[in-house]
């Protein structure tokens, strides 16, 4: 018993095979905020991929094997916990460009459902982002300039 405390205590994130890649985190709450009013429209299901693309500069094919990732870990997690300690860790600017991700993914349907809205709003406390920056990202996605 003594010999698995010490493997626990010496243990480091990036020996650890369960550990979420930031991509598949920020895909799963992506999953998460879609899903959250019951129903994933086409427009919102074909938003998806392309958001997380602009969001990560990556191809799409990258993108689909994370969102392919991020939905299983949704479908399993037991809070938003799980995926928001992989990102806080984040620099502020990114963090705030997650939410603002969760804001688009929220309205791409046309609509904002509460129930996204109230995921939206635990992801903002649990990275850390001022409530002031999460209205200003919920406006500026709602009213886009130009």
């Amino acid at each position: 018993m003594i010999e698995r405390i010490k493997q626990w205590l010496n243990h480091s994130p990036a020996e650890d095979p369960a550990a979420m890649q930031e991509e598949v985190a920020i895909a799963a709450l992506l999953s998460e905020v879609m899903l959250a009013d019951s129903v994933a429209t086409g427009d919102e299901q074909g938003y998806l991929e392309p958001l997380l693309c602009h969001l990560t500069g990556r191809p799409p094919g990258e993108v689909h094997q994370w969102l392919q990732q991020g939905r299983a870990h949704q479908e399993e997690a037991i809070s938003l916990y799980e995926f928001t300690r992989h990102l806080k860790a984040l620099p502020i600017v990114r963090r705030e460009a997650i939410l603002q991700a969760l804001w688009q993914m929220a309205l791409a349907d046309g609509e904002l459902d509460p129930q996204e809205e109230g995921i939206i709003r635990q992801v903002a406390e649990l990275l850390y982002i001022p409530h002031n920056r999460f209205i200003q990202l919920k406006l500026a996605v709602e009213n886009p300039p130009g």
